[in-house]
């Protein structure tokens, strides 16, 4: 490695700035870059579950069969922004062979348990180590079902979440709304998650993380990443608009943004801006302290400290386009419909970009060609989940430790 310069990590979501506190906790010297405020671009506006419970991709048969039918409803949790689906025919070809792939869906299966259980270890400790406990709840999670039908199409994923050890429990709709007061009588099945845990300020989470980065001595900067130095196949230097920076080694976590950034390192990241909404509603009669997600509807409805954030849905879009605030007033409609009567004025709206590679799975790891570049990115609806988790894997691999075998399906390289 180049001794000259720290390790540069570029993007400061949640994926980045957890991945530079690990690597700080290994000795390393660390800069942060982002052209924003730490948390404040996608991190910011998510559902704040931490999805430890998620093992199966979606990219699978069973997502793929009911693309259609979704896409055919304008008001279902999928859809596609017109005017982008030329550029998104790539894309979608990809998700289509990687669905209808039996060995890819393996890959993501034998992927996410592993990820998973490092995610809780890792966020545990991070609570602790850097005194986030204040910003985190441990109330469970709870999903419901509005039909025996919905129900027993979930009945995959908890196959293999029971198989691996996932504490659940299958309730009907009388114990689900004693768990969630206010749901809707049309709920008749949820199944309870007991060790959920989601924070109720997702952008905090990232702020003070930052924040016990740099009073631990790491650089953080506002700049815009432009170009690379190169010798041979290693990175010597990172360009800004203003300044460049010397580098021993070099950790993309830039979100969407990574893929313009492989590009110029000479390999290919296509990823996709998975959009999402959330709405903030003044927490009028909020009898509830968990998360609650409607499974069919594809959305989470989380109390926390601003008000209930009403957050989800995709909405499949080009870079740079404008927004579709229909897709938040259907949020809030999904949310009269579960809970009457809950929720009170709107306070904001938000729309993010989940960046989201083909086959659902993040990247992560070296960069393929490349000595001293690192990827962690690619985390779809789980970033927050994994930003630990994978800040610590890069950590262990900048050390010299191999990823486990199961892990090698996130490979940044495969996609050349």
């Amino acid at each position: 490695m180049n001794e000259e310069g720290p390790v540069i990590v570029i993007g400061a979501g949640s994926v980045g700035t957890a991945t530079a506190r690990a690597l700080q906790r290994e000795g390393h010297a660390v800069t942060l870059i982002d052209s924003g405020e730490p948390g404040r671009a996608t991190s910011y506006g998510n559902a704040g579950f931490i999805a430890i419970d998620h093992v199966l991709p979606l990219a699978r048969p069973s997502t793929l069969k009911r693309v259609p039918q979704m896409l055919m409803d304008r008001n279902g949790p999928l859809t596609v922004h017109p005017p982008s689906i030329p550029a998104l025919l790539p894309w979608m070809a990809r998700f289509a062979r990687a669905a209808y792939s039996q060995a890819e869906v393996r890959k993501g299966v034998d992927s996410f348990g592993p990820l998973m259980a490092e995610a809780n270890i890792a966020w545990k400790a991070e609570i602790q180590a850097s005194g986030l406990g204040e910003l985190f709840r441990t109330q469970g999670a709870l999903y419901v079902y509005e039909s025996e039908a919905a129900f027993a199409s979930g009945e995959e994923e908890r196959s293999l979440q029971k198989a691996k050890g996932t504490v659940f429990e299958i309730v009907d709709g009388k114990r689900a709304r004693e768990l969630a007061p206010g749901l809707s009588d049309r709920i008749v099945r949820g199944v309870y998650y007991s060790h959920g845990m989601h924070t109720i300020n997702p952008y905090k989470v990232v702020s003070t993380l930052a924040g016990r980065f740099t009073a631990d001595g790491g650089t953080l900067l506002r700049s815009r990443v432009r170009s690379f130095g190169r010798d041979g196949n290693r990175v010597t230097s990172v360009e800004t608009t203003e300044q460049s920076l010397p580098a021993e080694a070099v950790v993309i976590a830039a979100g969407r943004a990574s893929g313009e950034l492989t590009r110029l390192l000479g390999f290919n990241a296509p990823l996709v801006a998975e959009r999402g909404y959330h709405v903030i509603l003044a927490p009028d009669n909020v009898r509830f302290e968990l998360p609650v997600s409607p499974a069919e509807r594809g959305f989470f409805i989380t109390p926390m400290e601003e008000g209930l954030r009403v957050a989800g849905t995709v909405e499949l879009a080009a870079p740079h386009q404008p927004p579709s605030w229909h897709r938040a007033d259907l949020l809030v409609r999904h949310l009269k419909e579960i809970f009457p009567g809950v929720g009170g004025a709107e306070q904001s709206r938000w729309i993010g970009e989940r960046p989201t590679l083909p086959d659902f799975r993040p990247a992560m790891g070296r960069a393929p060609r490349l000595a001293i570049v690192y990827c962690g990115y690619g985390h779809q609806h789980v970033g927050l989940t994994l930003a630990t988790a994978t800040g610590r894997l890069i950590a262990r691999q900048m050390a010299g430790e191999a990823l486990p075998e199961t892990l090698q399906a996130c490979d940044p390289g495969r996609f050349g």
